[in-house]
């Protein structure tokens, strides 16, 4: 086989490999959840085509075979511009949200009584093995903003019902000016668990229901 057509062939297994690993990353955001039915679709049509095709083509590289024949060689080379056209759609169809980034959903912004702090529940990478939930605080008069992580099995969680507005937690400020009591509602999945929030100290402790 002649260098050059060798060393396109390899180039093309390799880009076109790492559009498969990327999807596969991306469409299960690291292995932290399943794959939805668009990326099943997409890894039937763009996805085990590519693969089947890198299969053969590390096959025919590893057997030293060379295309001898004009038809032999047209066959190369539509393996070759097949496994370019595939991975560009692969790597566009993959959502980094999630794994590369923080996919978060929240509920509606809201107001504490004493007007010291606007507050709503992040739901991180809802969904998902890495799951995680905080509360979201920013301070009125300085516009400080402050995260606090929120002990809850959010792994557990199997569906949100999302509404125009929705109210998950109650935040309700206490004789001391850095605690608060927060609640959630009948609303969250979880309802009625009660935490004890320290905002000098950025901690959630949670209180036992009597």
């Amino acid at each position: 086989m002649r260098l050059w057509l060798k060393l396109i062939w390899i180039i093309t297994i390799l880009v076109n490999l790492s559009g498969v690993i990327w999807f596969v990353l991306g469409s299960t955001a690291n292995f932290q959840r399943g794959i939805d039915l668009i990326s099943t679709v997409i890894l039937l049509y763009l996805g085990i085509p590519s693969i089947l095709l890198i299969v053969v083509s590390c096959f025919l590289l590893l057997k030293k075979w060379s295309p001898y024949r004009w038809w032999e060689f047209i066959g190369v080379l539509i393996i070759i511009i097949a496994m370019l056209l595939m991975t560009p759609h692969l790597y566009k169809n993959v959502e980094t949200s999630g794994w590369l980034t923080e996919k978060i959903r929240t509920d509606s912004i809201q107001k504490t009584p004493d007007g010291r702090f606007e507050y709503c529940m992040e739901l991180i990478n809802l969904f998902q093995k890495n799951s995680s939930a905080r509360l979201y605080l920013k301070n009125t008069e300085t516009l400080e903003e402050i995260r606090i992580h929120l002990e809850f099995p959010t792994k557990e969680i199997t569906g949100v019902s999302w509404g125009d507005v929705n109210y998950f937690v109650k935040l309700e400020p206490t004789t001391s000016s850095n605690i608060y009591i927060l609640n959630t509602t009948e609303e969250f999945p979880f309802p009625n668990e009660k935490f004890e929030i320290n905002i000098l100290e950025k901690t959630a402790v949670k209180i036992n229901n009597q």
